[in-house]
Order: C-alpha cells, then structure tokens, then sequence
C-alpha cells in the first residue's frame, strides 16, 4: 500500500482502528502486541532482527542514517535511508511562517517514509511529526504491516512543492511525491509501487509546533 491507499483510508474513524482499511472481501488483520489502540499511543516497533541504523553517506557527502528493513526475501536485503528532513524547496516569495511549515512538512514527510519502511513509531519519529487523525492512521497502519508481514523498499521520496497557505493554526501543503524504485513486500512477495503521487497535508500547530493532522490524494496530473 503507498500513500494512496492511506489517504483513501482517511474516512475510517479512529474508533475502529483495528479494522483499517483492508482489501475487499480480506479480513482486518489482528494488531499484534503493541498495536495501536483507540489512544493511538500504544508503541508499534519493527520487529528485532533488522539492523539498527548506521551511519552512511548522504549524496551531499553528509551522514545519512540507514536502516534495513524488515520482511525482505532472505538473501535479497537491503537497506535504506532514513533523513530527518526531506527538502522542500520554499518559494522565494515564502513568509517565515510558510518556512516553518514546510520545514515540519518535510519532518513528518520522512517519518511517513520510515513508517512505510517499517521503522516503527519510536525509531520513525511519527510521534513528533503527526498528530490525530494522521497519526492514528499510521500507527494502525504500522501494526497491521506487522501482522501482514508488509513493507516498502526504495528510494527517499522526492518533494515539489505545488503550493502552501498558512491561516491561523492551520496550513495546507500541496506536494508532488516522487518515490523512486519503491517495492512492496508483503510476506515476500514483491509489488512495485506508484512512482508519482500528489498530496495535499493539512498542518495544525499545537503548542507552538506544526504537525500533519491529515492528507487528501489529489490529482496528480500537474506532477507529470
């Protein structure tokens, strides 16, 4: 499942999180321990055997966190990375507000990526970026990954930036996703992912910090 299907899944009440958002006719998984419950706060942790993350060299020669992920065919691992921040570039007309913004963006944008490959919350940093809905969703999303034995492989997502507003404590942040090389393994079994998506992240800021309360697909046209 990429991006597009947890957006499409953000209908689901938080409620029902141990139902997620299953394919027709499937079963909901059964979260295993430490799934997230209706708090969303229980700790949902990759399993124990992937390596814990290393230093290694970012394209601009920095250190860059590595991370081998969980639920790979056995002799055919690999790792990847895991940054911080992903860049959005900001328009030279941005306010300081709008940096700010797309600055948590891009901090919750590379969280998503390490829940996606299967991070866990703690070592993700989802718990710092997102907040109700979206960081109900991605729990839920993490412990029914467990359960399926799901993950994703690739490339850090790339972001454009298509257009940002800022009104009171809430922001809008409309991104083209470029997700080079990205498999899906779900109890090894291999599905290439959508390489171009467009999202569009709502912002609140709480407490003086912005964090991704929610995503809506959009078309993906201008990201062509």
């Amino acid at each position: 499942m990429s991006r597009r299907g947890l957006a499409w899944c953000a209908a689901v009440l938080v409620v029902m999180l141990p139902a997620s958002c299953s394919p027709a006719g499937e079963e909901p998984a059964a979260p295993r321990d430490g799934a997230a419950t209706a708090s969303g706060r229980a700790s949902t942790q990759a399993p124990s055997s992937p390596e814990e993350p290393s230093p290694g060299d970012a394209p601009d020669g920095s250190p860059q966190p590595t991370f081998t992920p969980p639920y790979q065919p056995r002799g055919d691992e690999r790792a990847v990375e895991l940054p911080a921040e992903l860049p959005i570039e900001a328009p030279d007309s941005a306010t300081a507000e709008e940096h700010a913004v797309l600055a948590a963006a891009g901090r919750f944008m590379a969280s998503w990526d390490a829940v996606l490959f299967g991070a866990g919350d703690e070592r993700s940093g989802i718990l710092r970026t997102a907040t109700d809905p979206q960081l109900a969703r991605l729990l839920n999303y993490l412990a029914e990954s467990a359960a399926k034995e799901r993950v994703i492989v690739g490339e850090p997502t790339e972001l454009e930036l298509l257009a940002v507003s800022v009104i009171g404590d809430k922001a809008e942040v409309d991104l083209c996703t470029i997700m080079r090389d990205w498999i899906q393994y779900t109890g090894g079994t291999p599905e290439p992912q959508p390489e171009v998506e467009r999202l569009i992240l709502t912002m609140s800021l709480a407490d003086g910090v912005w964090l991704a309360s929610d995503t809506e697909q959009a078309d993906p046209d201008p990201c062509a």
